[in-house]
């Protein structure tokens, strides 16, 4: 974990690029902002979404999982379910903690390499993982209520009520994430509702984004 802070420390200072960070408990809607920063022209530098790539066939990932777990974590055909791993992951310490040492050090390299391409004038970095340590020019925490966390859950992944139960309460607590926010967002409502907020977000980063760059 302290080499992947050390990665994630070096960030603010690439370029001198203005970086949001992102982070938000699972089913919160850390997607969902992402996905709309992204359509507005904001590059994005996902730790979800290059963990899910490092874990694709051919990648070291997806190797190294295999090896460990055989083919019972894969699907018809060959492909890492995501549900079974995440399964595993929560239902044993040593098994989530095997997992993020194997997958933290790859995602660290990548979110470097990805910041090195960014092309918009500011960019975010988003991930589940928080610490005091992050150091960015603006932190976003999202959060929703539990029960509306579990429900997502189920109907995303398919998941039973007490794994989605296990899967929230285990994460970071919402009142950790709460201590490193400049802005929270509650995403409680409808998605017009979040997407409003969102807008005006978007708004201030990019005045805050000239600031610095002035």
């Amino acid at each position: 974990m302290a080499k992947n802070y050390r990665l994630l420390r070096a960030l603010s200072s690439i370029k001198n690029m203005f970086i949001v960070g992102i982070t938000g408990g699972i089913a919160t809607g850390k997607s969902l902002a992402t996905n709309f920063f992204s359509a507005k022209g904001i590059d994005v530098i996902d730790a979800d979404k290059i963990s899910h790539s490092l874990q694709e066939p051919g990648q070291p990932g997806y190797e190294a999982i295999v090896k460990k777990f055989g083919v019972s974590v894969l699907s018809d055909d060959e492909t890492i379910i995501r549900s079974e791993l995440r399964t595993l992951a929560f239902s044993n310490k040593d098994t989530k903690k095997w997992l993020e040492d194997l997958m933290h050090p790859m995602i660290g390299q990548k979110v470097l390499e990805g910041f090195e391409q960014v092309k918009s004038k500011w960019a975010i970095y988003s991930a589940p993982l928080w610490s005091e340590k992050n150091k960015f020019d603006r932190i976003m925490v999202i959060d929703a209520p539990r029960d509306q966390q579990i429900d997502r859950i189920i109907i995303r992944d398919n998941s039973s009520a007490e794994l989605a139960g296990k899967i929230v309460d285990q994460q970071l607590h919402r009142h950790q994430r709460v201590g490193f926010a400049n802005d929270f967002l509650m995403n409680d409502s409808t998605i017009a509702s979040f997407e409003g907020k969102l807008d005006f977000y978007f708004n201030l980063y990019n005045k805050l984004a000239d600031d610095k760059k002035n």
